[in-house]
């Protein structure tokens, strides 16, 4: 609760600092979305596709996959070939990213959740145990309908690596969801990207605030870290007696 509230803090100050940036120095402002429009250019592709396959490994990004997977279909011509090729490659990812977590669930069980890399990569055992329950109700079902429900896509590649859900059952429950869920962002950034564009380039602010994700993750690891190892520090150790 305390780091949520820290990362709040910050984001909505580096909110309004973006604001009066570009009320105060439009130039600046200017300046910053043309550097951010040719990063795009030149290595944009590059950084969605690998931004999308290590979200899917379980490690949180700084711009969310379907936002990645979007911006691909903005960047993709309308080629019915292309378009194809572009979907069973991100379908592709996405299932191989899935199974590294769930290889490595099932490799380590709940230590991987409650390790420090189950808190770096913001797995909880309360939404594991959720994802268990939705498993053990609904089957294969439940993991393909988890990608569509916010917070519980990990948690789930996780259950069923626990829960011993053989790999088969996995792949194709994935390869089934991730497909519908790709093509899905994939048309949204075929027919709304170009507009979302040039809304960008029309009002230099909002370029601005495209870095406030990335900001939020980092701030957000920051913070967590620094309370982790505080309370690591201040918990009494405990010897052992002769």
């Amino acid at each position: 609760m305390i780091a949520r509230r820290i990362v709040l803090g910050i984001v909505v100050g580096l909110l309004a600092a973006a604001v009066a940036v570009a009320v105060t120095q439009p130039r600046l402002a200017t300046r910053v979305t043309g550097l951010e429009v040719s990063i795009q250019q030149k290595i944009g592709v590059e950084l969605a596709v690998a931004g999308v396959y290590l979200e899917e490994s379980g490690i949180p990004m700084p711009v969310p996959s379907e936002v990645g997977i979007g911006y691909l279909g903005q960047r993709m011509t309308v080629n019915p070939l292309a378009l194809g090729t572009t979907w069973f490659g991100l379908t592709l990812l996405i299932v191989l990213g899935s199974t590294n977590l769930f290889a490595a669930s099932r490799r380590f069980g709940p230590a991987l959740v409650d390790g420090r890399l189950g808190k770096a990569l913001h797995l909880t055992p309360s939404g594991v145990a959720r994802a268990q329950r939705w498993f053990q109700r609904w089957g294969p079902l439940a993991i393909g309908l988890s990608r569509y429900v916010p917070g519980l896509r990990w948690g789930m590649a996780v259950a069923c690596g626990t829960l011993g859900v053989r790999y088969r059952t996995f792949w194709w429950s994935t390869a089934i969801s991730a497909s519908v869920w790709a093509a899905a962002l994939l048309t949204l950034g075929v027919t709304v990207g170009d507009g979302i564009a040039r809304l960008i380039a029309e009002h230099a602010w909002m370029g601005l605030l495209l870095p406030l994700p990335a900001v939020a993750v980092v701030t957000a690891g920051l913070v967590r870290l620094v309370i982790v190892k505080g309370r690591a520090t201040s918990s009494p150790s405990v010897s052992a007696s002769v």
